[in-house]
């Protein structure tokens, strides 16, 4: 097989021909962050704050990084070029999606403290690393994406690993008897406990490495032995083997048998990804081989396990109007071609270029020095104004750098371009069994054995929803209450809100009083029907990662399980707040079915006893003279030792004279009855922030 290259250049031959003095680095930075990613940073002579950075992503590695990461094969021409460059190891071996995009941005973060803001970032990498560039390019809170450079990027996100099950699965049926693989712990017996991953693995591409660890493999498909030692059977069920993976090069089987063992065993069982939960379904889906379509296993996914790893790996294309170059070795039979039929559909066609370099033998990202140069100055000119660049003009490129002794060959065939479905490589799965959401699951859920926790949710229209989750901080934590909010998004699977924040009130380093906006982490829903569902949640090192069974305790005015979707009477629904009054502080209105008025009430609370929340319910209207008394629940602290039993409420404020109107205004009036943040009764003029789907909007008389 052809020497496996992640992006084959010589830098300082490339450099050497490029330019006749080299502007090296004269500032860097080498550490480690507080998750344990270690990044690397260089900044070239003249780099000013608002210039570009790149963001280098590193592919799959198995093993650790020891010390700082590379800052990629491109380093010393994009120095050149001014760029500075910056790198994160990532905190997670293996399937790094679960926490790369969060490691860029501690990375960011470090560089805009030593060195300022940049204008713009530009990510680039290879194999999983394309993929995290390309997330890169959609995520928010990242400065201005302009371009990204993605070569054999993983694009299909969690669909290559329905791949890695089918592979894994398939060989159960064809080894049957000649080679059992060891079992893992039910329920995902196809999984490696992670004890049986051999220690020090690191390179799954290295044959050498990783055949001695897969003696049952050798022993059901003689794959060790030269092809005249291999009896017939073993010739069959490797040839078997092969047809159902597409693969051509047995290089490339053992490869694969790697990922679909051991990466998969760490990704399904590692405590910091899925933790022994199972995303993958293979029920219902058609294999074109009649054995193992007829005796595969048949197993269904965990409905927020599918959530929570399909939302985390998938690229979206949601890329605004950065402009995408992507190239990709045709014969590519690790991250397949295909790759690339995804990203084509995600990215309308004026915002990417992607390119097929066409291969005599199969490689994984195996490019040629000036294909890959070519590629990355393309995508500059490109990002500068110049005309969108294609496989003629790549190839022109590249051929003039060859000519200049920059590589050896170049292969971007125009009449090459086309790539297949990614269906047609890797079988499709059956459509999620997760209940639709709709209008109808505005309201307030709850887990019964946590009682006085819960969460808000609002059925919002463009497939979003919002969020308060209120809870209780954990113990040792400042303050009684606490509560985070967010908007999602619905999927097939559910809602991933994937940005909670924890808005608090601190002094900052003037002294002044400030609401800060702490990112929280990430809470995941799905639902069983209108009335039951689960709640899983990811958040910072205090508070843990968790998961519990919901109830539906509230449903909206018209929105009920049996009514129909168009909503009812229920026009105040939503949530509202006072532009003028504290920041992130404001009133959830539920009208319910029976008449009653649920109000919630969210502050950040004061530097001393931490955030607040409150809430009360109203029979009829809140007037002057008929004030509604909110309460605050206190007494558990959140965690596994949640104890509904210390659950207890007291006096928070009272709410007179609330109106609700017609044209998303309104107004009330607040007496806090346990520390008021200001003298005196406190007059809000509301303004409507969210109007749920369904809830119906009023006429005005």
């Amino acid at each position: 097989m052809r020497r496996i290259v992640t992006l084959l250049l010589d830098a300082t031959l490339c450099l050497a021909l490029l330019a006749p003095a080299i502007a090296f680095a004269d500032r860097g930075l080498e550490g480690t962050m507080p998750s344990g990613a270690t990044f690397r940073i260089a900044v070239p002579d003249g780099w000013q704050p608002g210039d570009a950075l790149v963001l280098y992503q590193h592919g799959f590695e198995f093993s650790p990084i020891d010390g700082p990461p590379s800052l990629g094969p491109l380093r010393d021409i994009m120095l050149d070029e001014g760029y500075a460059i910056a790198a994160t190891s990532f905190r997670q071996r293996g399937w790094a999606l679960f926490h790369a995009i969060d490691d860029n941005r501690d990375l960011l973060d470090v560089f805009v403290h030593e060195f300022e803001a940049p204008g713009e970032i530009v990510p680039f990498g290879g194999s999983m690393g394309g993929l995290v560039a390309l997330k890169l390019a959609e995520a928010p809170g990242f400065p201005p994406v302009n371009g990204a450079y993605a070569l054999c990027p993983a694009a299909a996100g969690s669909r290559l690993w329905d791949h890695a099950i089918d592979l894994r699965l398939a060989y159960d049926v064809v080894c049957d008897g000649a080679g059992e693989l060891p079992q893992g712990e039910e329920p995902l017996p196809w999984a490696f406990d992670l004890d049986d991953i051999p220690p020090g693995l690191g390179d799954l591409e290295g044959q050498l490495e990783v055949l001695p660890a897969l003696i049952p493999v050798s022993r059901c498909t003689g794959i060790v032995l030269p092809p005249p030692l291999r009896n017939d059977a073993m010739e069959e069920r490797l040839d078997q083997l092969m047809a159902f993976g597409h693969f051509t090069s047995e290089d490339f089987f053992v490869t694969n048998i790697a990922y679909a063992t051991f990466a998969l065993a760490d990704l399904v069982r590692a405590a910091d990804k899925l933790d022994a939960r199972n995303p993958f379904t293979t029920a219902g889906v058609a294999y074109d081989d009649a054995e193992i379509d007829a005796e595969i296993a048949r197993i269904e996914a965990d409905p927020l396990a599918a959530l929570e790893f399909r939302w985390l790996s998938d690229f979206r294309g949601d890329v605004g109007t950065a402009k995408i170059m992507s190239l990709h070795t045709s014969r590519d039979e690790l991250v397949v071609p295909a790759n690339q039929s995804v990203l084509r559909e995600r990215v309308p066609a004026s915002q990417r270029t992607s390119a097929i370099v066409a291969e005599d033998e199969p490689s994984h990202c195996g490019f040629d020095d000036g294909e890959g140069l070519a590629g990355w100055e393309a995508l500059r000119a490109w990002m500068a104004g110049a005309t969108q660049p294609d496989a003629a003009s790549l190839q022109a490129a590249c051929e003039s750098l060859a000519a200049n002794g920059i590589g050896e060959e170049c292969r971007f065939d125009p009449e090459v371009q086309d790539v297949p479905t990614f269906d047609s490589v890797v079988p499709p799965r059956p459509a999620s069994r997760a209940a639709p959401i709709d209008a109808r699951y505005s309201g307030q859920w709850y887990d019964p054995a946590r009682s006085g926790e819960g969460i808000v949710l609002e059925i919002l229209d463009d497939t979003r929803a919002a969020v308060y989750f209120f809870t209780y901080p954990p113990a040792g934590m400042r303050g009684e209450q606490a509560w985070m909010y967010g908007v999602g998004t619905i999927t097939a699977d559910g809602i991933a809100f994937d940005d909670l924040r924890r808005p608090q009130r601190v002094v900052d380093e003037s002294g002044t009083i400030v609401t800060e906006q702490t990112r929280w982490g990430r809470l995941w829903l799905s639902f069983d029907d209108c009335l039951d569902g689960r709640m899983r949640w990811e958040g910072p090192d205090d508070w843990g990662r968790g998961e519990v069974p919901l109830k539906r305790l509230s449903t909206l005015e018209g929105l009920g399980c049996a009514d129909s979707q168009e909503g009812g009477a229920a026009e105040d629904s939503g949530i509202w707040h006072d532009p003028g009054f504290a920041a992130n502080s404001g009133f959830v209105v539920e009208q319910l079915a029976d008449g009653r008025e649920v109000l919630f009430w969210f502050d950040p609370g004061n530097v001393d006893d931490g955030q607040r929340w409150m809430l009360g319910i109203a029979d009829g209207a809140i007037g002057a003279d008929s004030p509604l008394s909110l309460v605050r629940g206190v007494g558990p602290r959140f965690g596994e030792d949640f104890d509904p039993d210390a659950f207890t409420t007291e006096p928070g404020m009272v709410v007179t004279g609330l109106e609700l109107g017609c044209d998303n205004d309104g107004g009330a009036e607040l007496r806090f009855v346990d520390g008021e943040p200001v003298p005196g009764p406190v007059r809000l003029d509301l303004q409507r922030l969210t109007r749920p789907v369904g809830v119906a909007k009023c006429v005005p008389p």
